[in-house]
C-alpha cells in the first residue's frame, strides 16, 4: 500500500468526469470541511495552520483541473494525515458510530421482519439513508452521544421518508439483476447497508460490496465491515482502492472496475458516491441508482431547490432516458 505523501498526487488512471460536478462553490465547502475536522480533532494551532495551509496551496495547483469535489475532499485529508503522523483520525468517534449503528440495526431488523417485501425495501432504504445522519463530520455528533438519543433522531428521519423516491423503480431493477455492485459509504450507517445488502440477496442477485482501503474522514474500510456485520451480510467483499473519500475510478482497484463492469445494478450510498455515479454515468453499469441526502446547495439544485433533500433516485438506465434532472445520455 503506498503511503499517504505518495497518494497525495495520484496519476488519472482513468477519464476525468463527463458531467461536470465541480462548482465554483465547492472549494470554500472544502476548506470549511477540513478545517471542522481540525478543530474536532484539537489539534494544536501550529499543526492546524500547517495543515490548512499545505492544504490551501495544494488546492491552487490543483483546482483547474476536471475531478469530482470527493478527489479534492480526499487530497485535503490525506495531508491532515500526513501532517498529523496519524493514519486513522476519529478512532474513538468511528467505533462509536459502529456501536450505535450495529445496536439499533437489530432493532430495525425486528421492525421491518413482518412487513410485506416492497414496504421493506422502501423501509430498508430510508433507515439507509437516514444512517448517514450518524456522520459525526456533518451532524455534530459528540463523543457521548448515546443509542436511545439517535434512534429518536434516526426515526424522524424516516418517518420524513424521501423527497425524490424512486424505491419503486430501484426495487425493480434489484429484482430483474442478477449481479449488483452495492457502494456504502460511512461507518455507524453501514449496519442499516448490511439489513438492505440482505434484502437484495433475497431476491436471488449476488451483492457484491466494496471497502475502502485505509481510513479517510467517516469512510467505512474492511474493519469497519466486521464491526457491524456487513462482510457476513454480502456475498462477497473487496478492496475499492486506497483511502478515497467515495469510491474513485482515478484510483479504482482492478477489482473494482471489473465488478462496475460485471453490475446490472450499480447501487450507490452517500454524496461522495453520488458525485461520482452522476459525473461518470456513462462509465458505469447498465443501471445506476442513488440513495444520499444531499449535503449542499450544488446537488439539491439539481433537483430543484436548495435545501436539504432525502433522496432515493436512478441517474440513468442504459439504452433508457435518464430519470435524474439534469442528467445527459
Amino acid at each position: 500500500m503506498p503511503t499517504v505523501a505518495a497518494l497525495l498526487f495520484c496519476p488519472t488512471a482513468m477519464p476525468t468526469p463527463r458531467i461536470p460536478v465541480l462548482d465554483p462553490r465547492c472549494r470554500p465547502c472544502i476548506v470549511h470541511d477540513l478545517r471542522g475536522a481540525v478543530d474536532l480533532l484539537g489539534y494544536p494551532p501550529e499543526l492546524g495552520a500547517r495543515i490548512l495551509g499545505r492544504a490551501e496551496a495544494w488546492l491552487d495547483a490543483h483546482w483547474g483541473e476536471s475531478h469530482l469535489p470527493s478527489w479534492f475532499i480526499t487530497g485535503v485529508h490525506r495531508i491532515l494525515k500526513d501532517e498529523a503522523r496519524d493514519v486513522l483520525p476519529f478512532r474513538e468517534l468511528r467505533d462509536a458510530c459502529n456501536r450505535v449503528g450495529r445496536e439499533l440495526a437489530g432493532r430495525v431488523a425486528a421492525d421491518v421482519a413482518a412487513l410485506p417485501p416492497g414496504e421493506r425495501f422502501a423501509t430498508l432504504c430510508r433507515w439507509a439513508v437516514a444512517g448517514n445522519h450518524l456522520d459525526f463530520r456533518t451532524a455534530g455528533i459528540g463523543y457521548g452521544f448515546g443509542a436511545d438519543e439517535i434512534e429518536g433522531m434516526l426515526r424522524g428521519v424516516v418517518a420524513r421518508g424521501f423527497d425524490v423516491d424512486q424505491t419503486a423503480a430501484i426495487e425493480r431493477l434489484a429484482r430483474a439483476a442478477r449481479r449488483i455492485l452495492y457502494v456504502p459509504d460511512n461507518v455507524g450507517e453501514i449496519a442499516f447497508d448490511a439489513l438492505l445488502v440482505r434484502e437484495l440477496r433475497s431476491y436471488g442477485a449476488t451483492v457484491v460490496v466494496p471497502y475502502r482501503g485505509g481510513p479517510i474522514t467517516s469512510d467505512a474500510t474492511l474493519d469497519d465491515f466486521r464491526a457491524v456485520g456487513l462482510d457476513a451480510a454480502a456475498d462477497e467483499i473487496f478492496e475499492a482502492g486506497p483511502d478515497t473519500l467515495g469510491i474513485s475510478l482515478e484510483e479504482a482497484s482492478p477489482r473494482l472496475r471489473d465488478e462496475i463492469a460485471r453490475a446490472d445494478l450499480v447501487l450507490t450510498k452517500g454524496q461522495a458516491n453520488f458525485y461520482l455515479a452522476y459525473g461518470n454515468r456513462p462509465d458505469l453499469g447498465p443501471a445506476v441508482a442513488c440513495l444520499l441526502t444531499t449535503k449542499c446547495d450544488a446537488i439539491s439544485e439539481r433537483f430543484g431547490t436548495p435545501r436539504r433533500l432525502a433522496l432515493a433516485t436512478i441517474v440513468g438506465v442504459r439504452d433508457g432516458a435518464p430519470v435524474l434532472p439534469g442528467a445527459t445520455p
